[in-house]
């Protein structure tokens, strides 16, 4: 029985070594016999689809306000959207001669959702989604293009400038492509005179600049709470005021680095 046992095992072990053998052998494919399938994506532009329409800054997540309104002409690189400026009601005092800086309100908007008024900072927001370029490099523009003028009974606020402070770049739809302020921004304050652009990005930085992107003057918290302070309007003493409502136009450009 000893034997019988020794032999049935040996008999055994041999069967595993040579199952292992075989299996360890591999078949190549005959030269000819293998055919490369290919697969392909193509993506091309989205020119009509606009941003959310949130605070400057804020996430593309947070609630949606109904104005500033949106630029829809469909261009890769564009100005999306710009609040107007309002410096609030004045008194004129016949004899006080001196300058004057006249500070803007915040913009005041409404919630979509919930019909909330709120008060938010002021902001420019463009974009730059040109994808056929090897790098997203730009320069945002302003300009003071109409003196502020009163249409009801003449009169312009002659050499009257605009000065915005507490410049910031920031965005809530594409921050990893986010330029780096300290490089893109070339002041945190700059005044606008008539007919005189002045840069306020100029992003040359490498890998940065595609998306959406916001300048901000000064921040939602300040403007919530009253304690806004980061667009001035300028009036020489010397101008004669008249009763009435003056304006003005700031255009707002986008284009190639500088």
């Amino acid at each position: 029985m000893k034997l019988a046992h020794k032999v049935f095992g040996g008999v055994l072990v041999a069967a595993t070594v040579l199952t292992l053998a075989q299996t360890a052998t591999t078949t190549k494919a005959a030269p000819g016999d293998e055919v490369v399938g290919k697969g392909k994506i193509t993506f091309t532009e989205d020119l009509t689809t606009l941003p959310s329409n949130v605070p400057g800054g804020a996430s593309s997540q947070a609630p949606s306000i109904t104005s500033p309104s949106q630029n829809t002409t469909p261009s890769a690189r564009k100005i999306i959207s710009v609040t107007d400026l309002d410096f609030d009601v004045h008194s004129i005092v016949a004899t006080d001669t001196a300058n004057k800086t006249y500070k803007a309100v915040p913009f005041e908007t409404t919630e979509v959702a919930t019909g909330k008024d709120v008060k938010i900072a002021h902001f420019v927001r463009y974009q730059d989604i040109r994808s056929t370029v090897a790098e997203n490099h730009y320069s945002v523009k302003a300009e003071l293009t109409k003196q502020f003028t009163n249409s009801s009974v003449g009169g312009e606020l002659n050499g009257a400038t605009l000065t915005y402070k507490n410049i910031s770049l920031q965005s809530g739809f594409n921050p990893g492509t986010l330029p780096t302020t300290a490089t893109a921004l070339p002041a945190s304050t700059q005044t606008l005179s008539l007919n005189q652009p002045e840069v306020f990005v100029n992003n040359k930085e490498a890998g940065k600049g595609y998306g959406v992107q916001d300048i901000v003057f000064g921040t939602n918290a300040d403007a919530a709470s009253s304690n806004y302070d980061s667009v001035d309007l300028n009036v020489l003493g010397t101008t004669r005021l008249k009763s009435g409502e003056y304006q003005a136009e700031i255009t707002w450009t986008i284009e190639d680095a500088i």
